[in-house]
């Protein structure tokens, strides 16, 4: 038998996101049961949006990273498949209706930070996610972004960010300096947040190690005995400084993607 192919219709814009082996299994494509082992040939759609194969773009980067997915998953397609749906549903609780339009941004963004993250505690490796000039860049061009985005939309009515619905008017000159102080202080913060965290769990592991070399090479017992702790110590502090990398990323993926919701409803 072929392998069969897979093709999602785009003109019904209230269906659900599907894993691709469930939306397969759904839809009844496969015509015997040796095709279930075999890759799936994709064509230009995907999911509820049609893409074209370019590589350098994110639903053409979703498309080659499909190239090869069966029906009955290896563990590798069942990793990203449970990636995939983890940010789906990140999408959409925080974007509802707009959340598979911005599904492929938030994919490649929690990728791309995550990945920097984790390389970040390999030795005589620095990435750009742990120095925060570089991260307080990428929180300020994403924040400009969405404030372009929501001022072309919105236009005029973009100042409702800075006075709030209901709130008295002679609370003004109060309010709207704190409003717009805090609208701002998102493109620092959200990058702050995540340059801080990773340097300040490898100025730990810093410390610990080196403060360990020094009473390894002291030559006493109590100093050998300290260094084999520190020494110990290390192995879960690194076990720790992984699940804050990720954590970290998962954080600047749902920020970012509820300060989308707020440019498209003015919350």
């Amino acid at each position: 038998t072929s392998a069969p192919e897979a093709v999602v219709s785009t003109q019904s814009t209230g269906s659900e996101m599907l894993s691709c082996s469930r939306l397969l299994a759904r839809q009844g494509v496969c015509t015997g049961v040796r095709a279930l082992a075999k890759p799936i040939q994709l064509t230009s759609y995907i999911h509820t949006t049609h893409v074209e194969r370019d590589e350098t773009t994110a639903s053409g980067a979703l498309v080659e990273a499909a190239k090869g997915m069966r029906v009955i998953p290896t563990r590798g397609q069942a990793a990203k498949e449970q990636l995939y749906a983890f940010i789906q549903d990140l999408c959409k609780q925080n974007l509802g209706e707009n959340g598979a339009r911005y599904f492929p941004f938030a994919l490649g963004l929690f990728s791309t930070i995550g990945f920097c993250n984790v390389t970040n505690l390999l030795p005589y490796v620095e990435m750009p996610t742990q120095i925060i000039g570089c991260t307080v860049a990428m929180s300020t061009t994403l924040i400009a972004g969405l404030t372009i985005k929501c001022i072309a939309k919105h236009k005029l009515d973009f100042a409702s960010f800075f006075f709030p619905s209901g709130a008295p008017v002679g609370l003004a000159p109060l309010l709207v300096p704190v409003e717009t102080i805090s609208f701002f202080s998102r493109a620092i913060s959200l990058g702050v947040r995540l340059g801080a965290n990773l340097t300040a769990g490898h100025m730990i592991l810093h410390i610990i190690s080196d403060f360990g070399a020094q009473m390894l090479a002291s030559g006493s017992v109590a100093g050998g005995i300290g260094g084999v702790l520190c020494t110990a110590a290390l192995f879960p502090i690194c076990i720790l400084e992984m699940a804050v990398a990720v954590v970290q990323a998962y954080v600047f993926c749902m920020l970012t993607t509820m300060y989308l919701n707020d440019a498209h409803h003015l919350h």
